[in-house]
């Protein structure tokens, strides 16, 4: 009895053990699969606005790694505390700006204010206003790369499919995130965790919005709209949405 109860514990912990394994496995390659790269190197390159300043460098020395014609800066309204503050300046005026004191040069240098939106819309609608740019600007642009940091890639990157996908090539490059270093054992970190949790729930309701709504609509429904008002401020509470 007393061997067979030690062979029970064992075999207890060792398949705790290999669900650990597992997990942690899992957690890694879901991680890369949220922080993609996949870029096509040509065309435009979008970069959202309201990254910090150390990925905006980043994001500029890319553009000259490149094939690119124009760096396109999106963003709207500055926050305060998660939700839209009264600061006369938008990401993209503060993003432009700060490219500009790197020496970017200015006459490829394109900035895009978006209005407010409801969080969870904000991607969404940089993406169907760049849209809106290149069918206005004349620019024959084949490819349009976009810009962004960490595990927001993957979100970011099926918004602007949505939005572009059947007129333009669309990649993605994923730069690197500030509040942790994901090459270092980032799930061991609050702050890595929280934002991995919170990018997930991003990606899983980015692809709802596509299955239900459709791709390459730049148009959102006033309906769909009001309810991303109610829907969003939980979002923005908690962090989930941008």
């Amino acid at each position: 009895m007393e061997k067979n109860g030690r062979r029970v514990l064992r075999s207890n912990w060792f398949l705790f053990g290999m669900a650990c394994v597992i997990l942690v496995f899992g957690t890694v390659f879901t991680h890369d699969f949220l922080a993609v790269n996949h870029p096509v190197g040509k065309g435009v390159l979008v970069v959202e606005g309201w990254i910090p300043a150390c990925a905006l460098a980043e994001s500029a020395n890319f553009f000259n790694s490149r094939h690119y014609s124009h760096l396109v800066v999106v963003g709207g309204p500055v926050e305060v505390n998660g939700s839209a503050s009264d600061h006369p300046l938008t990401y993209a005026d503060l993003a432009a700006a700060r490219l500009k004191e790197l020496g970017f040069d200015s006459k490829k240098l394109v900035k895009i204010s978006v209005p407010a939106e409801p969080a969870g819309l904000r991607t969404l609608t940089s993406a169907t206003e760049v849209k809106r740019w290149l069918d206005s600007s004349g620019i024959a642009a084949c490819c349009v790369d976009v810009f962004t940091v960490g595990v927001h890639a993957r979100k970011t990157w099926v918004f602007f499919q949505s939005a572009l996908g059947d007129y333009y090539r669309v990649g993605i490059i994923s730069g690197s995130e500030v509040p942790y270093d994901r090459n270092r054992l980032w799930f061991l970190s609050s702050r890595g965790i929280w934002i991995f949790v919170r990018s997930l729930a991003g990606y899983g309701y980015s692809k709802l919005w596509v299955l239900f709504h459709g791709s390459s609509n730049p148009r959102i429904p006033s309906g769909a709209r009001d309810a991303e008002a109610r829907f969003g401020a939980w979002g923005c509470t908690v962090g989930v949405f941008r």
